[in-house]
């Protein structure tokens, strides 16, 4: 190499390096902005539900006022990642933070430019932070939300007001973080190529899996309250079952990022949505609090599970420039099942009783179960059939 060509490396370098720093940054402005979104945003969710439920207001209109959140966070997400993928992240980022387009890039910048095949420990770390980011703002906003509800409603909204308003200062700082990167080439040899397409095919069973999932999940967060006034459980009560609720899935997380015995191995997820459905079994016959809590523990690992597993594969199965809009569809799809376990639930709650919604929910799962292993039958397995020996080997070596 010439001395000039060596000049023009070193110079190319130092450009690059405060741009690098900026992104190795960047996430530590996220995570916050995580955890007062979910706390905001669930110090209202519980308010309303709560507030629905101790007024007497039927099932069916718990599950509609709840579909409506779900739907709008489900179009925001999907037109917040397609937009992100279109234009400039950062402006939707920051015009659409109330209207659901916050999450889709975000999440795109938190492995922005690494490779999640060739660095699945950090990819997964980041993942995993922010997961407990916003399940931490979630349990926060639901404990707090009980206590604030005690003393009255205006107290909840005035805080999740305040918090929102702390938290878009926040977002304004953190968007002068981001770098905005050119589209990479992914999949340049055979390797890279059929993981690529190994991954997309799990992320697509994700999105699946999320339906079932979230269909039970919707019910606690929308329609539990209902449930939890008729047995006898006060608010407290009620907030702290939800907050051990979320420290399960929390638990789920770091069990999955430390562990890799459940990566592109689909009996791992059959397994998790199983226990799921025992767990809404268990909330359908419950009479205390011990019970829903033994109900929720189950139910949360599911959701731990599908959601972190769900974010891997987006992450794993999408190309750099695309991550934003895998997202957007990833949070849809939660959305989408949320809505209509909501309705279906709501309405049969009105209709026949308080405890029918749950075991609809756990017979959703069951169906979906079937769903998917059709799904990776004809999705994976003739992808699994195409790899060498070989490289099946190696796989297993490095898990």
């Amino acid at each position: 190499m010439s001395d000039r060509d060596q000049a023009w490396e070193n110079v190319s370098l130092a450009q690059e390096l405060p741009a690098t720093r900026k992104r190795s940054r960047l996430p530590l402005f996220l995570y916050p902005i995580c955890v007062l979104t979910d706390f905001a945003g669930f110090v209202v969710m519980f308010t309303v539900s709560r507030g629905l439920a101790e007024a007497a207001a039927e099932p069916w209109y718990l599950g509609i006022v709840g579909a409506g959140l779900s739907f709008s966070a489900g179009v925001g997400a999907l037109l917040g990642g397609w937009l992100a993928y279109r234009l400039d992240g950062r402006v939707v980022f920051v015009c659409g933070a109330g209207l659901g387009f916050l999450y889709p890039p975000l999440i795109g910048w938190l492995n922005q430019g690494e490779d999640a095949h060739a660095n699945r420990w950090g990819v997964s770390r980041r993942l995993y932070l922010f997961c407990v980011a916003w399940n931490v703002g979630m349990m926060g906003g639901q404990l707090t939300g009980g206590s604030l509800f005690a003393w009255g409603p205006g107290w909840a909204y005035g805080a999740a007001f305040s918090i929102a308003l702390v938290n878009l200062l926040l977002a304004l700082v953190a968007v002068g973080r981001v770098v905005p990167l050119a589209a990479a080439p992914v999949g340049s040899t055979r390797q890279e190529h059929e993981a690529l397409e190994r991954a997309a095919a799990f992320k697509r069973l994700s999105w699946i899996a999320n339906l079932g999932g979230v269909f039970g999940g919707s019910m606690v967060i929308h329609l539990l309250p209902d449930l939890a006034v008729t047995i006898g459980v006060s608010s407290g009560e009620h907030g702290k079952l939800l907050a051990c609720w979320r420290a399960i899935a929390i638990a789920t997380y770091l069990l999955l990022h430390h562990a890799a015995f459940w990566h592109y191995r689909l009996p791992a997820s059959l397994a998790a949505q199983g226990l799921g459905a025992c767990g809404l079994v268990v909330i359908a016959q419950a009479e205390s609090a011990v019970m829903l809590l033994i109900g929720l523990a189950l139910l949360g690992q599911l959701v731990g599970y599908n959601y972190f597993s769900g974010l891997f594969y987006s992450t794993a199965g999408s190309s750099h420039e695309r991550r934003a809009l895998a997202a957007g569809i990833h949070e849809a799809t939660l959305a989408a099942g949320m809505a209509l376990g909501t309705i279906a639930g709501g309405a049969l709650g009105s209709l026949v009783s308080q405890r029918m919604p749950y075991l609809l929910a756990a017979v959703v799962i069951l169906v979906l179960i079937v769903v998917q292993s059709i799904a990776w039958w004809s999705w994976v397995r003739p992808l699994d059939q195409r790899r060498p020996a070989a490289d099946v080997e190696t796989e297993l070596r490095n898990f």
